[in-house]
């Protein structure tokens, strides 16, 4: 069966896009779309797609429900063309976070997004949704694809005197799996409150990091808080070099700014999200096509 890579409806995703058609040597299909007046999305799919499977590539940036409405149009505009095989590639899946319900009255949110996805598209690669079991609710074949490894390949760290820490035990696997490729120490960080003050205070559980260069890592940066708290442990600790190393980097209010200020010596994200300045990208279209090769074959 011929594929052909349908270009979502933003830079990320376009980027995205001509990378996975060069990896699979795929024709590549840019959809015309365009805002009306009153707001509503147009799209229209000008590619011939009886018959050959179609990929769609839509990563779900700012403004989130915009591009959520228009990963559906593609899915019923490729059901339209009669595509034999629908496949969404979603490398930022937003509303991913609402996982649960955490106060009484909440949707849980990541779940009424998939059940709409489930009725346009057969299959779903996404790059590190924040937890894996919510891929339960797409009901058919998923894929999350977890990018630290091939990162830290393409960056090329130096392994001697380096660790892996994670911002919590929440995210102890992350640094656990990049440690056994980096073949070093790993740990997280625990926090305490202060019962008199109040105050919050975070450290290594057990690491001693001391002249060694620390990788941070994470699922995703959003306001920069408690990676900014943590690296300012760090260094006050004796660390040499701190990286950060997250799949999704929203950055906002310009928290990458302030990242660096605070010592932080480089960020290192996948290219998931809009790209901001003093963040370095890597770009994972490469890695999601050797998923769907695998997948494919």
């Amino acid at each position: 069966m011929k594929n052909v890579v349908i270009a979502g409806t933003n830079d990320v995703s376009n980027e995205i896009a001509k990378s996975i058609s060069n990896s699979l040597s795929a024709d590549i299909c840019n959809p015309i779309y365009k805002t009306f007046p009153d707001g509503e999305s147009y799209i229209r799919i000008p590619c011939e797609i009886n018959g050959k499977r179609a990929i769609v590539v839509q990563s779900l940036v700012y403004p989130q429900d915009k591009s959520i409405i228009e990963t559906i149009l593609l899915g019923d505009a490729i059901k339209e063309l009669k595509a034999e095989d629908q496949i969404l590639v979603s490398p930022y899946l937003a509303y991913a976070r609402q996982d649960r319900v955490f106060l009484e009255g909440e949707p849980i949110s990541v779940r009424s997004i998939l059940n709409i996805f489930k009725e346009y598209y057969n299959m779903l690669f996404t790059i590190e949704i924040h937890k894996e079991e919510s891929l339960k609710y797409f009901g058919k074949p998923s894929i999350n694809i977890r990018p630290y490894i091939y990162m830290a390949e393409k960056i090329g760290f130096d392994k001697k005197n380096i660790a892996v820490l994670s911002p919590d035990i929440g995210a102890i696997d992350r640094a656990k799996s990049l440690s056994s490729y980096l073949n070093c120490e790993y740990d997280y960080f625990v926090k305490s409150r202060d019962r008199v003050t109040g105050e919050i205070t975070m450290q290594p559980k057990e690491l001693d990091v001391k002249g060694k260069d620390i990788i941070i890592i994470d699922d995703i940066i959003s306001t920069g808080g408690t990676i900014l708290k943590a690296s300012q442990i760090l260094r006050s600790q004796g660390a040499r070099k701190i990286y950060v190393m997250v799949s999704h980097a929203i950055l906002l209010n310009n928290a990458e700014e302030k990242l660096i200020s605070s010592g932080i010596d480089k960020i290192y994200a996948a290219n998931t999200l809009p790209k901001k300045d003093k963040v370095h990208y890597i770009d994972v279209g490469p890695l999601i096509a050797s998923n769907l090769t695998a997948y494919l074959n």
